[in-house]
């Protein structure tokens, strides 16, 4: 398994080109239990729920928030997302 960190994301939060934002409690929460402090160009990937994407972090100035570029094209179903994470 590679070593790019796992954060959570809510797929239907996204701004209007695609981006995911990262301003969900979940995705909070993550980033500060694994002490992630977020860099532009930054390759991290997503899961929620059974869904799971890389992206690379970008700051929008537009809404003051980090988003996530993805692919929507490219998400992948994973059988179960709680044997991939450490809760």
């Amino acid at each position: 398994m590679n070593n790019i960190l796992r954060v959570f994301a809510d797929f239907n939060n996204a701004d209007e080109n695609g981006r995911l934002r990262l301003n969900c409690i979940g995705t909070i929460e993550d980033l500060a239990r694994q002490k992630i402090e977020l860099q532009d160009g930054q390759t991290l990937i997503f899961y929620g729920e059974d869904l799971e994407i890389e992206g690379i972090l970008k700051y929008s100035p537009e809404e003051n928030i980090w988003v996530a570029v993805i692919d929507w094209d490219n998400i992948r179903q994973v059988e179960d997302i709680s044997k991939l994470i450490k809760i």
